[in-house]
């Protein structure tokens, strides 16, 4: 069996079922956004680390070192919102090749000490280390969340309302006319920029997060888009043992991506579903707590839909039209690293 054939997450499967010690302290491991361990008070901390390889997840061709120290740690800022925790501190390694200057580590710190000041997040330590030839930064984020508004991919249940904040497919579009940049697209610069930077500059939803952690709104899973739509709600449903129906009208899109893709005769709804890095929060909540979350969410950064429901079947996953006709997701949408090619 190869790589390709097991997948990134049958990967992570099959490497966490060799590893048997298991801590009291910790509460949950391998399988969520981030691992989370007892400590003394009522808050549990929350550990990330998020890894990123240049020509898989960059290229230094189409984003400056600013904006990659940004998203660098704002990728793994998100996976915290994720599980309703706050970010406290971070270390950072890096694997610097001769190629890079001095003036281009400056201004990818620079890109960091943004983030940092901007989320409460101090670097404080890390290792570096000479790399042959590619640029490599790997990210580790420790926060806290409060014991009992932990949210984790498990405890999804039929009949609740599955919600995500913002918009998607953006991110997944800006790449794709990064990658394309003779092609003559049909779009306007202001559409260009806004799909572009929402793929080179993500922001977390740490205002939403903690606008829901701060509720007494029952939040029964949580997972942030970074694989796409609907291989990360695979993941919830795999966790808690569901299945989902998302309501096609109901997916949120930008003017933007709306505009481009009609232009350019491509179909919305394979960025929607599969793009990956929106870095959107996509959670479950009863439908009595429906309402209060979507008014509160108009104080925050970002408004919050309503795409779907929980259903009882296992890992089946539906697109469900005005009409009401059922399209299943058969194949898994979104990011694999061993079965796709370049994130970045």
């Amino acid at each position: 069996m190869d790589f390709a054939e097991l997948g990134e997450f049958g990967l992570i499967a099959r490497l966490g079922s060799r590893l048997h010690f298991r801590s009291p302290n910790v509460k949950i491991g391998i399988g969520d956004d981030c691992a989370v361990y007892e400590c003394a008070g009522d808050k549990y901390q929350v550990v990330t680390a998020d890894a990123l390889l240049e020509k898989v997840h960059f290229n230094l061709s189409t984003i400056s070192a600013e904006q990659l120290g940004r998203k660098a740690l704002s990728v793994n800022i998100s996976d915290v919102a994720a599980m309703g925790g706050v970010p406290v501190l971070a270390l950072i390694s890096l694997g610097v090749p001769r190629k890079l200057t001095v003036k281009f580590l400056d201004a990818f710190y620079d890109g960091l000490d943004q983030i940092s000041r901007k989320y409460g997040v101090e670097l404080a330590g890390g290792d570096t280390v000479a790399s042959p030839e590619l640029f490599y930064i790997n990210i580790t984020v420790l926060g806290e969340a409060k014991k009992d508004r932990l949210f984790t991919r498990r405890g999804a249940r039929p009949g609740d309302k599955i919600l995500v904040t913002g918009s998607l497919g953006d991110s997944a579009l800006g790449l794709k006319l990064l990658r394309s940049p003779r092609k003559n697209w049909s779009a306007t610069s202001r559409d260009k920029k806004t799909v572009v930077e929402k793929h080179l500059d993500p922001e977390p939803r740490m205002a939403a997060s903690r606008m829901l952690a701060g509720s007494d709104a029952e939040i029964t899973s949580m997972i942030d888009i970074s694989d796409g739509l609907a291989q990360d709600l695979g993941h919830i449903c795999t966790a808690s043992g569901v299945g989902a129906d998302l309501y096609a009208e109901a997916l949120p899109q930008s003017a933007a991506l709306k505009r481009i893709c009609s232009r350019n005769r491509l179909d919305c709804m394979e960025f929607v579903l599969g793009g990956g890095e929106d870095y959107e929060l996509l959670f479950t909540t009863t439908p009595e707590d429906v309402k209060k979350i979507t008014e509160e969410s108009q104080k925050t950064e970002a408004p919050i839909a309503v795409i779907g429901e929980i259903v009882p079947e296992p890992g089946k996953l539906s697109l469900v039209a005005e009409n009401g006709r059922r399209e299943p997701i058969r194949k898994p949408r979104g990011y694999d690293h061993f079965k796709r090619g370049k994130k970045g």
